[in-house]
């Protein structure tokens, strides 16, 4: 099953909280719903987010945690329901001499039912099996147990009738507390003040009249009162327990949900690196190959001769080679994104490749002006070392593309105690346009290197010049 802001999920068939058979577990796609109190169906909750008129969600593919409480098997659920109807039935069967003419005494002090008597005892059946829906239908147990306590058998049928109308309906807690307990109220008061009542005491006595000793008044009220802090007392306890299962499959969802969102993040973190390098490496190989290309071209036209021929075989020779570091390149992050481990990789990326990358660009016929000084680059960590080149290698990428022929100025120092300056000026624009097309992602890339090592750059153009600007913090190799 899928976690998503836009795609609904069906309760399971066997639900019966109130949530889910008001329709409520399928929400509309921009709605978000709070977890419903004291349990139930919680699969309501959807993440949408609006942007102007349009709106998005992201479908994160995450286990799926179900907010019901784990549910007993339906074979102790059963007994558990058949054993109230019974035991119920029994109890309220043995509170019949509570009601006037229901029962009578023989002279050996027995108690015999009338006829009164069987047919409260086919009315206590019936009500008692009303038990049985008291989940679905809590209301119609209730009402029969309010029958039985207007009848004057026993209480005991609204008690459990309405701990299950408080757990079916929690929001209406509050208003049928009151009527419950006015009931067992007067119920209470008919019995120590008519000749409604008197089970308890004949039990204990075999006197009917007993109950109005006080003694007997204390015990009736007494009983009333424990009945009715004992049902409460339970159902705060299973509210209580409902709302902390429901927490923590909340949270196990969140936690399922931040997990998958981490996993993307670090997916997505992964393509942008392996984007910058590709964009940085490949476009550094293609515009040296168009500078060679370039030059070749002007040998030909030059003419002939021997130097001439020889030039040019040296040109072709290093279009060649660059060409070739460029498929290498291609390779070794292909196989990046791949995940093999032993896939051809990518030119190394270091500060001390510098000198090699700035040869490659004077063979091609560029004007660079260089002073490059590092100290310790072999302790630089990867990433600074990694940096520092990408940086030097994009920045020139850039100059011969949108300034060919133009002299470059490359300064670079690098040393433990100030970490890493380099600044790289072209004139805008000389000699014409680029060669090369070209778009902002190496502008792009060199800023989201230089902010992820927490330096600071400068990147634009100044009194007739482009200048690239940057400073990095020295890091340590681990």
């Amino acid at each position: 099953m899928r976690i998503s802001a836009l795609i609904s999920e069906r309760p399971p068939a066997d639900c019966s909280c109130e949530y889910c058979e008001a329709g409520a577990g399928v929400p509309s796609a921009t709605r978000v719903d709070p977890p419903p109190p004291f349990g139930g169906c919680s699969i309501a909750p959807r993440w949408s987010r609006s942007v102007g008129r349009r709106q998005y969600s992201r479908v994160v593919t995450s286990p799926t945690v179900h907010d019901h409480a784990p549910r007993r098997p339906a074979i102790v659920r059963g007994a558990t329901t058949a054993g109230m109807v019974v035991g119920g039935f029994l109890f309220d069967v043995a509170a019949l001499p509570n009601v006037p003419g229901a029962s009578t005494l023989d002279r050996a002090g027995d108690i015999r039912i009338t006829g009164l008597g069987t047919t409260l005892m086919l009315l206590i059946l019936i009500a008692w099996i009303t038990v049985i829906w008291r989940r679905r239908l809590p209301l119609i147990a209730l009402a029969a147990g309010a029958l039985l306590a207007a009848v004057g058998v026993s209480y005991i049928l609204v008690l459990v009738a309405a701990f299950a109308t408080a757990q079916r309906y929690p929001e209406r807690v509050r208003r049928l507390g009151i009527p419950v307990a006015a009931l067992i109220g007067l119920y209470v008061l008919r019995e120590v003040t008519t000749s409604w009542g008197g089970a308890l005491p004949w039990y204990f006595t075999t006197r009917i009249d007993a109950q109005f000793e006080g003694s007997w008044i204390i015990a009736s009220v007494g009983c009333a009162v424990m009945s009715f802090g004992v049902t409460v007392g339970i159902l705060l306890l299973s509210h209580t327990r409902a709302k902390a299962q429901q927490s923590v499959a909340w949270a196990e969802r969140e936690l399922h949900r931040a997990d998958a969102l981490t996993e993307q993040m670090v997916r997505q973190a992964e393509r942008e690196r392996i984007a910058r390098d590709m964009h940085d490496a490949l476009a550094h190989r293609l515009s040296v190959v168009s500078l060679h290309a370039g030059a070749l071209e002007a040998a030909a036209a030059a003419g002939a001769g021997s130097d001439s021929a020889g030039q040019a075989g040296q040109i072709a020779r290093t279009v060649r080679e660059q060409t070739h570091a460029a498929l290498q390149d291609m390779r070794g992050l292909i196989g990046d994104l791949r995940g093999r481990a032993h896939a051809d990789s990518a030119s190394p990326a270091s500060m001390r490749a510098v000198g090699a990358l700035l040869m490659e660009l004077r063979a091609g016929g560029a004007d660079v002006r260089t002073y490059v000084v590092m100290e310790g680059a072999e302790r630089a960590s990867a990433l600074l070392d990694n940096a520092v080149f990408r940086v030097v290698q994009e920045a020139l990428t850039n100059a011969i593309k949108h300034a060919p022929g133009a002299p470059i100025d490359v300064f670079v120092q690098v040393e433990p105690s100030t970490g890493a300056r380099i600044r790289i000026t072209n004139p805008v624009h000389a000699h014409g346009g680029s060669r090369v097309p070209g778009g902002t992602n190496g502008i792009l890339g060199m800023r989201e290197r230089v902010a992820a090592l927490g330096g600071q750059a400068w990147l634009g153009a100044h009194e007739g010049a482009f200048i690239v600007d940057v400073s990095l913090p020295w890091l340590e190799r681990g």
